[in-house]
């Protein structure tokens, strides 16, 4: 198959792009609509391989005036192009970030060399604010042209170092002097975009510019980045031809999947968009696999659910946000907010009631990151990689429906081998870490998880949904009494508080789990009804 225009899988450069002749899904009426906004400072949040680098390097050959790249977009008539500013680009993520005084050595000799290009000599032994400061008057008084500043990836050394306290907040600081000055040359300015995945509190760009727009969820501007389903199958039906080819299946159900795995994230709960980086590795394969997440570790995420040893924001399936876009504090971490920012959690509806705080509903955006988010979970508490706890996932929904206690048996002995035994003796709560565990496993499986549901007659431990299947899951943990015992108390006390009775209109399978030092049990039946 030929297939029309070719992928841009490793371009951030709208010049590459265009001038390699690569698909560019034109976001560039999105440029527009900022400008209508007539401010000067805007602000994007977004998670890390989303399109923010590409859109900032949009705006810079927009604002150097460079008329042939843009001939095909919807702002190549709607731009003067007889104009031009100096523009001072920062990509954070090419910077150190595991020292503040080699940053600030770093962003002093960046500056530098941006002042060479207009004869304007800078003095690297004041701070970095000053500097940055005094280069944009200067170049602002040598061209008589406003600059133009773009920041890609702000937050980025902090993020980094969110485990490390003491390191995040020095280098939180320094940027926050950085980004102060900011404030002190507007008349010089004629426009700031700043990207990042977070809201950092007491930096500068949100406690100074009083004035900075943050289009972050504003519903006009929620398909900034991304891909919408509309540019996807536009942009790409040549490429989602092949794929269905390959898999000897019709385009309807191809893009259905492609929706399920990659499509879901949101920002105003109306507009789901595709991950690029995802789509573009789907097309450049033609194998669906865990991509976005493997593009970075999220091991700061594991380390904050351990620091606070809870990890029910992953389970709850009311999970709920009010008002703004929260903030990072570096001190007190809300993993509900990590996860959001992260892009691990999305908006899935938004709920606008007059006079009132606007309400969100956030979920994972879609398979790709739950199985990957849960496998990393569990293989980071049961010792093995998230490619070798998928396997056993997998197998396990097979057992549990054909109820295969044996296989199911094996499973549970596979997953939980990997538990380190120092580990026992450091955790306060047995029976919370095998709750947790079982918990990330079941939604890694594809299950909706209602945990400790409150019915008539008691609370159940676990319900799982999946499909027409429901399984009732009781889990026990006792130092004393034998697996056996646990296992049919575990299956009595289900039978006996009639914990099935909403869902007899499914296939009920009732699971009984036995936990006592380090060795694991468990028992299968199907409900006769």
């Amino acid at each position: 198959m030929n297939l029309k225009g070719k992928l841009s899988l490793g371009l951030a450069s709208f010049e590459d792009i265009i001038k390699k002749d690569k698909i560019y899904v034109d976001k560039t009426e999105m440029i527009e609509k900022i400008l209508e906004l007539d401010n000067k400072y805007y602000f994007l949040s977004r998670p890390r391989r989303f399109g923010k680098s590409l859109f900032v390097s949009t705006l810079k050959n927009l604002f150097e005036g460079k008329k042939e790249l843009f001939k095909d977009t919807l702002i190549y008539n709607n731009w003067d192009w007889n104009k031009s500013y100096p523009i001072i680009h920062l990509d954070l993520m090419t910077f150190p970030r595991d020292n503040e005084k080699l940053l600030k050595l770093t962003l002093l000799d960046y500056l530098s060399k941006v002042g060479e290009k207009y004869n304007i000599k800078l003095n690297n032994d004041l701070s970095l604010g000053y500097n940055f400061s005094t280069l944009i008057n200067k170049i602002y008084e040598n061209t008589g042209k406003k600059v133009v500043v773009l920041i890609d990836e702000y937050d980025k050394p902090i993020l980094d170092n969110v485990d490390n306290v003491t390191l995040a907040e020095s280098i939180r600081d320094e940027l926050k002097d950085f980004y102060g000055a900011l404030k002190s040359v507007e008349t010089s300015l004629k426009f700031v975009f700043i990207t990042g995945v977070s809201r950092f509190s007491k930096t500068s760009i949100f406690s100074d510019l009083n004035n900075l727009v943050d289009l972050t969820v504003r519903e006009d501007f929620s398909t900034i980045c991304g891909y919408t389903q509309n540019e996807l199958e536009s942009y790409f039906n040549d490429f989602i031809v092949k794929i269905s080819e390959r898999y000897d299946i019709n385009q309807n159900s191809m893009i259905s999947l492609i929706k399920e795995w990659y499509n879901g994230y949101s920002w105003d709960g109306e507009n789901f968009l595709y991950a690029p980086f995802s789509v573009l590795n789907l097309f450049s394969t033609n194998v669906f696999d865990n991509y976005w997440f493997e593009t970075g570790t999220p091991s700061f995420i594991i380390k904050i659910m351990e620091k606070q040893n809870n990890v029910d924001v992953l389970f709850d399936e009311n999970l709920k946000l009010f008002g703004a876009f929260p903030n990072f504090d570096v001190k007190n971490l809300d993993l509900k907010t990590v996860l959001l920012q992260s892009g691990y959690l999305t908006i899935k509806r938004r709920n606008l009631v007059p006079g009132e705080l606007t309400e969100y509903n956030l979920d994972i955006p879609n398979k790709e990151v739950r199985e990957s988010l849960f496998s990393y979970i569990i293989g980071v508490y049961v010792n093995k990689t998230g490619e070798g706890v998928y396997p056993i996932a997998k197998n396990m929904f097979k057992q549990l429906i054909s109820v295969d206690g044996d296989g199911f048996q094996t499973s549970i002995e596979m997953l939980f081998s990997g538990i380190n035994y120092s580990l026992h003796s450091k955790l306060n709560d047995m029976e919370a870490f095998y709750h947790i565990l079982f918990l990330s496993w079941m939604r890694l499986i594809g299950f909706d998880v209602q945990g400790e549901v409150i019915q008539l007659k008691g609370r159940a431990d676990l319900v799982l949904v999946k499909d027409d299947y429901v399984i009732v899951m009781e889990l026990k943990y006792s130092e004393t009494k034998s697996l056996d015992l646990m296992l049919d108390e575990a299956l009595n006390q289900i039978r006996e508080n009639e914990y099935y009775k909403p869902y007899q209109d499914k296939k009920i399978i009732f699971v009984g789990i036995a936990f006592k030092d380090k060795d694991i049990g468990s028992k299968l039946e199907y409900f006769n009804k």
